[in-house]
């Protein structure tokens, strides 16, 4: 035994305190993989990146076409030579207009990355005494949108490590979003264009930053990493994996149209070089989504700015040839169908579906509203403050027209293709499979995820342990896939997958010869009335532009016009009261009629069109326009068309008061008469002689008026003599030299044309020895001038003031001034 005493034993103490739980969020962030934080960056910045290179070169080419389109110098020689003394005698640059040609050249493209990322490029400015003002665009430039995603989907596909969760995806994915708009916030303010400075004007930095492109930057960074592998976001949801395989479809739907609209586009510009051509390269992109939303029965249109907004679709406003979009619309919503119920491999679908489809591509018609609409608003303030905002773009409703696509594409997947493709062949399905992708399919026991395959969805295993699914009690019939599969299964449950091509399906039943025939015999039928619809549609269309249009009522209008038909052309059009000259009797005695008659663009605007014509006048080249407005439509289809506002023009003939209730004569025909002045009436395109009628004193004449030529038709008519104004003008002379020979006393105010001997006293006795030779002239104004071209001699008698009798004889001239007055002749004065 020891000699030591027993060591009593340590009572237990409190057990010691664990370690503190680490924060979540610190956890979640050290369980995302360095290498992720690298795809992160490397994605928004190469991303970005891409962008301002397309951007770029979308400028250079801009201004390539622009000036390449523009007309070519022909200086000469020596104006070469001058210009090569001035550039030697120039200085060098001031360092502003450097700065600034820098600026244009290198944030140009960094505003339309930042235009791209839903901006709006913001200018204002001020000159000194007359005032100041400011502008916004706003506009996504569709390709150098389409580089950045594809770019930083691409970088985040290779760098990215296949490990993450959902939680440390959507960390990534708001980091890359954040650098995203990081990078596109400064390079869009320190890249901002700037201007020199000139005295009395003030101009602003101009760029694209505001809360738009932050917001947006945000977004497309953050959507462009989260979606780069869309079957990371699946988790065991199956509702959202269904949602995102539909999405996949409507994008390789919409993204090949527009590919293939773009490369059309494209031809066009090349082959036909239009006017639009210059802009192209930078605007390729939202030409081809106006196309698409056309395509789907949509519409584009303009609003805003003061002015009426007006739409265009396929039906109305777009042309025929757009009627070629919506059949290749057609065709490609059938495959897409197929597609999404390849993808489904499914005869069994949810209600939900009929929801979930038509409010996918609802979505899509969306992001296309938002692609293709561009704004503008601007703010002057001067002397008065005059402002406005308007848009241009993809109408508002086509999204709702994309949603009814949605539900036929539905129709197509649930009805058409169970039928159609188990006889297709196999490796066109493995092809489509592997493009659009499949849906998971669930076990009706729990399961445990498996590793995801590249680029397809979650596969769902069921554990080892677990008994085999019992076979439901009753099955439901393929054609009701509405109905629950197990009666008294819990709602959202999953059944078993009946799929009809693949592994699992059955092989479809040998058709019998009459089974053969009813197919073809209906597949023929169905071919016939889609070629029907759609060649119905398209010739409504093209008849609707070509016959039933504006276009051809307005050359009818004018065709009319240039063969003399005033009661044709009348017969279309709405015509006012002043029109008198609007007579066919009139119009055929007209010369230099339209000829050559073309109709160039119609542009509709609501129920109103307007219509530009061109046509010879001589040997002159005229143009002008002509409104119509639609009065009604039969059959659905027939449009009737009314001119409202005619190729006429108003002539105004004036005339000298004394030609008051004068005849205006045209070609014969009395058209009107001088009333307070002048004549007006509207009048068709020629040469006219008009004739103005007279009094007993005076007549207007003949002058040629000629309508449709750069100047108003203006005539003014001055008053000429007859005979008989002559006549009784000389008349009126003489008996007033008759009248003061006859009197004893003149006064001043006799108006006589002598005035008698100064040393009278008393009583003149007047002799007219002859009277003086006369000419009659008159103004324009109706005023009568008569005076002598040769003196009269007048003889006194009389008695002067020392009472002794006088006998003398002198020379008179006349000067009397006349007017017409109730039709005679009386003393101006």
């Amino acid at each position: 035994m020891s000699d030591q005493s027993p060591v009593p034993p340590v009572p237990p103490g409190p057990p010691s305190a664990a370690p503190a739980a680490s924060d979540p969020l610190g956890r979640l962030l050290r369980a995302v993989p360095g290498r992720d934080w690298v795809a992160a960056v490397v994605a928004a910045v190469g991303g970005w990146v891409a962008a301002y290179v397309v951007a770029a070169i979308s400028l250079f080419l801009t201004v390539a076409v622009a000036a390449g389109s523009g007309p070519v110098s022909t200086s000469s020689s020596s104006g070469l030579g001058t210009g090569g003394s001035d550039l030697g005698s120039a200085g060098a640059p001031d360092v502003q207009s450097l700065l600034s040609g820098v600026s244009v050249l290198l944030g140009s493209p960094a505003q339309l990355v930042a235009l791209a990322d839903l901006g709006r490029l913001h200018g204002s400015g001020s000159i000194l005494l007359l005032g100041s003002g400011s502008g916004s665009v706003g506009v996504v430039p569709v390709l150098v949108l389409a580089a950045q995603v594809v770019l930083a989907v691409v970088l985040t596909r290779r760098v990215r490590s296949r490990v993450l969760a959902l939680p440390q995806l959507v960390v990534t994915a708001v980091v890359a979003g954040l650098v995203t708009t990081a990078v596109t916030t400064l390079a869009g303010l320190v890249l901002a264009i700037r201007f020199p400075a000139v005295s009395g004007v003030q101009i602003d930095p101009v760029h694209a930053v505001g809360i738009g492109s932050v917001l947006g930057s945000f977004v497309i960074g953050t959507l462009a990493v989260l979606l780069a592998r869309p079957s990371l976001l699946v988790g065991r949801s199956t509702s959202v994996a269904r949602a995102l395989g539909a999405l996949r479809v409507a994008a390789w739907q919409l993204g090949g149209l527009l590919v293939l609209l773009a490369l059309v586009l494209v031809v066009v510009a090349l082959v036909a070089q239009p006017s639009w051509g210059a802009a192209l390269p930078l605007l390729l992109g939202n030409a081809a989504v106006a196309l698409t939303a056309l395509g789907f029965l949509g519409g584009v249109g303009t609003s805003g700015l003061g002015a009426a907004g007006s739409d265009a679709s396929v039906f109305a406003g777009a042309g025929g040839w757009t009627w070629l979009v919506v059949l290749l619309v057609v065709v490609s919503s059938f495959a897409a169908g197929l597609a999404l119920a390849v993808r489904r491999n499914d005869r069994v679908r949810t209600t939900l579906d009929w929801v979930a489809t038509p409010v996918v591509w609802f979505v899509a018609g969306l992001v296309l509203f938002v692609l293709g609409t561009g704004v503008v608003s601007y703010q002057v303030t001067g002397s008065s403050a005059v402002g406005g905002s308007g848009s241009v773009g993809v109408t508002p409703w086509t999204p709702v027209v994309f949603a009814l696509w949605g539900g036929v594409i539905e129709v197509v997947a649930r009805y058409v293709a169970p039928v159609l493709l188990p006889r297709v062949g196999g490796g066109v399905l493995l092809r489509t499979a592997r493009v659009v992708g499949t849906d998971p399919v669930l076990a009706p026991v729990p399961a445990r995820p498996t590793a995801p395959v590249d680029g397809a969805a979650p596969v769902w295993a069921v554990p080892a342990d677990a008994a085999a699914p019992a076979a439901p009690a009753a099955m439901t019939d393929p054609s009701q896939p509405d109905q629950p599969v197990e009666p008294g299964a819990p709602v959202g449950q999953p059944h078993p997958s009946q799929p009809f091509v693949g592994q699992g399906a059955p092989a479809p039943a040998p058709m019998s010869p009459r089974a053969k025939k009813v197919l073809v015999r209906s597949l023929i039928a169905g071919g016939a009335v889609v070629v029907v619809v759609v060649a119905g549609a398209i010739t409504t269309g093209v008849l609707r532009t070509t016959v039933w249009g504006p276009g051809p009522t307005a050359r009818s209008y004018v065709d009319a016009i240039a063969q003399g038909d005033a009661d044709t052309a009348a017969s279309l059009s709405e015509v006012t009261g002043d029109a008198s000259m609007l007579d066919s009797a009139v119009l055929q005695s007209a010369k230099d009629r339209p000829t050559d008659v073309r109709v160039g663009r119609v542009s509709t605007s609501g129920d109103t069109a307007y219509a530009n014509v061109t046509f010879r006048q001589g040997d002159a080249q005229r143009s002008g326009q002509v409104v119509l407005e639609r009065t009604g439509t039969s059959f659905l289809v027939k449009d009737e068309w009314r001119v409202t506002e005619p190729l006429t023009d108003r002539v105004t003939v004036s005339a000298a008061q004394v030609l008051e209730g004068a005849d205006v004569t045209v070609g014969g025909k009395k058209v009107g008469e001088i009333e307070n002045g002048a004549f007006t009436s509207l009048a068709y395109p020629g040469s006219y002689q008009v004739e103005v009628g007279g009094t007993e004193y005076f007549t207007g004449g003949t002058e040629t008026l000629r309508v449709g030529s750069s100047s108003s038709p203006y005539a003014d008519f001055e008053a000429k003599p007859t005979k008989e104004l002559e006549t009784d003008a000389e008349q009126y002379v003489s008996d007033l030299i008759d009248d003061c020979a006859a009197k004893t006393d003149i006064s001043y105010a006799d108006g006589c044309p002598w005035y008698g001997p100064y040393d009278a006293d008393g009583a003149v006795q007047y002799d007219v020895r002859s009277k003086p030779d006369l000419e009659v002239q008159s103004s324009g104004g109706g005023l009568v001038e008569v005076t002598s071209t040769a003196d009269g001699r007048i003889g006194y008698s009389y008695t002067d003031y020392f009472g002794d009798a006088q006998k003398s004889e002198d020379t008179f001239d006349v000067d009397v001034y006349l007017k017409v007055e109730d039709g005679k002749l009386v003393s101006a004065y």
